[in-house]
C-alpha cells in the first residue's frame, strides 16, 4: 500500500515495522516493552527482576485516577444551582405583573389604566372596552370598525366613475390604476361632495380607483400623444443648424454613407474586409482580439508584463505545456496523472498531449505551512515534517 515512508539519514530515529539482520547488531541500549524479544542473553543484575509487577502497579494507579476523574465529571450535573441538563425545561409565568397567572386563571383585579405586557402567549377570551391597542395587529381577527381608511372601486369601459366613501371630508387622496395595474393620470378628478369623488377619462377605460383618507396627492403618467403642442415645442428647441431628414449608414465594410436631404455622400475609411495592412510600428491603446487559428510572432525576445500566463484556456481539463522546437523536449502537465512531467522522446510543437517520460517530484514542506493533501501523495514526492524526511511510495 502506497504511503509516506520515513527516510533514515545520519542522526535520525529509525521507526521500522520489522527488522531482519543477518550479521551482528551493536547497540548501547534498547527501549520499549520488548514483549516479543527472544533469545537475548544478559548478565545477572542487568535487568530488573520484577518488571511486570512494577507495570501492573503503575497501570492500576492510572486506571484509578481516570475512574475518579470520570466520577467527578459525572457529578457536575447534580451540583445544586449548577449545571442544568439539556432535558430539563424552565417553566416561567406568561405575565410579569403581580396578581396575574398563566394557565386557567382569570384576571379579576382592576389594571387601573396601566399598560399591560401580555408576552407572547395566546389570549383567547378577553372582553371589554379599549380606547387604544398598540402593535401591528397582524394576527387580530373578528374586528368591526366604523369607518374604513381606504375605499377601492373597480370599473370597466367607463368615461366617468363616481366613488362613494364615508370619510365625510374632501381631504382625500384619489389614485387611479388601469386594468394592467399601471398608475395612470385621469382627465379630471372632482370632489363632488364630502362623500363622493368623481373621476373622468378622455376615452373608455377599465381599471381601479382607490380613495384614501388623507391629503390631496394625484400622481401618474400620460402618453406624449395626449400633450397638445409637444411636437412643435420639440422642433422649436432644436439648434438652428439642425438639418431635417439627415441620416448615416454603412453600405459596405469600411464605408460610411451620409444622407442629407436625399443626397448620399460615401466616405471611404481606408481599410476594407480582406485587407492585409503592414505597419512599421503599431501601438494599440485598446484590446486586441485575434479570431484565427494560428498566431505567429517573429521576434527574438518576447517581453510579457503579465505575472501569470494562462494556457489551454479553450480546451478545458487536458494536457498542456511548453515545447522546445527542434530539441524534441517538453515540460508539461499530465492531466490523467495529475502531475507535472517531462517529455524527452521527440515532442512536437503541434502535439495536443504529452508523452510522459518522467515526473517532476514535489516537495511538501509542512514546516513552511504546506498541507499534506491527496494531490501531492504521488510516488516519488518528498515531505519534510519537523525535520524528518519522508518519500511517498
Amino acid at each position: 500500500m502506497a504511503n509516506w515512508k520515513k527516510v533514515l539519514v545520519s542522526g535520525s530515529q529509525a521507526e521500522l515495522n520489522q527488522l531482519t539482520v543477518d550479521n551482528t547488531v551493536t547497540a548501547n541500549s534498547f527501549t520499549g516493552g520488548g514483549a516479543n524479544i527472544t533469545g537475548v542473553v544478559h548478565n545477572s543484575g542487568e535487568i530488573a527482576s520484577d518488571i511486570s509487577g512494577s507495570f501492573t502497579a503503575l497501570s492500576g494507579s492510572i486506571a484509578s485516577r481516570f475512574e475518579a476523574l470520570s466520577t467527578s465529571y459525572t457529578d457536575l450535573t447534580n451540583i445544586p444551582g449548577g449545571i442544568i441538563s439539556s432535558s430539563q425545561q424552565i417553566d416561567s409565568s406568561l405575565f410579569n405583573i403581580d396578581g396575574l397567572h398563566s394557565g386557567s386563571s382569570q384576571v379579576v383585579s382592576s389594571l387601573n389604566n396601566q399598560d399591560v405586557d401580555f408576552g407572547t402567549g395566546d389570549i383567547t377570551a378577553v372582553s371589554g372596552s379599549f380606547t387604544k391597542v398598540s402593535g401591528d395587529g397582524s394576527a387580530l381577527t373578528n374586528l368591526t370598525v366604523d369607518q374604513a381608511a381606504t375605499i377601492a372601486s373597480t370599473f370597466s369601459n367607463q368615461t366617468s366613475v363616481a366613488v362613494t366613501h364615508n370619510f365625510d371630508s374632501k381631504n382625500v387622496a384619489v389614485t387611479v390604476y388601469n386594468s394592467s395595474d399601471e398608475l395612470i393620470l385621469p382627465a379630471s378628478v372632482t370632489l363632488t361632495s364630502n362623500d363622493i369623488a368623481t373621476v373622468t377619462f378622455d376615452s373608455s377605460t377599465s381599471g381601479r380607483i382607490v380613495v384614501a383618507k388623507g391629503g390631496h396627492i394625484v400622481s401618474g403618467s400620460v402618453s406624449a400623444d395626449n400633450i397638445d403642442g409637444l411636437d412643435a415645442a420639440v422642433v422649436a428647441a432644436l439648434p438652428a443648424n439642425t438639418v431635417s431628414g439627415s441620416s448615416f449608414s454603412s453600405p459596405s465594410q469600411g464605408t460610411v454613407r451620409a444622407t442629407i436631404n436625399g443626397v448620399n455622400t460615401d466616405v471611404d475609411t481606408g481599410l476594407q474586409a480582406g485587407d492585409s495592412p503592414q505597419f512599421t510600428n503599431l501601438t494599440l491603446t485598446g484590446d486586441l482580439t485575434v479570431q484565427g487559428t494560428t498566431t505567429s510572432i517573429q521576434t527574438e525576445n518576447l517581453l510579457v508584463e503579465d505575472k501569470f500566463i494562462l494556457i489551454n484556456s479553450g480546451s478545458g481539463a487536458a494536457d498542456g505545456g511548453i515545447v522546445v522546437n527542434g530539441a524534441g523536449a517538453a515540460l508539461g502537465w499530465d492531466n490523467s496523472a495529475g502531475r507535472w512531467s517531462l517529455d524527452s522522446a521527440g515532442a512536437l510543437a503541434n502535439q495536443t498531449t504529452i508523452a510522459t517520460d518522467a515526473f517532476l517530484a514535489g516537495v511538501i514542506d509542512v514546516d513552511a505551512g504546506h498541507s499534506d493533501i491527496a494531490a501531492y501523495q504521488k510516488n516519488g514526492n518528498i515531505k519534510v515534517d519537523s525535520g524528518t524526511i519522508y518519500i511517498y511510495s
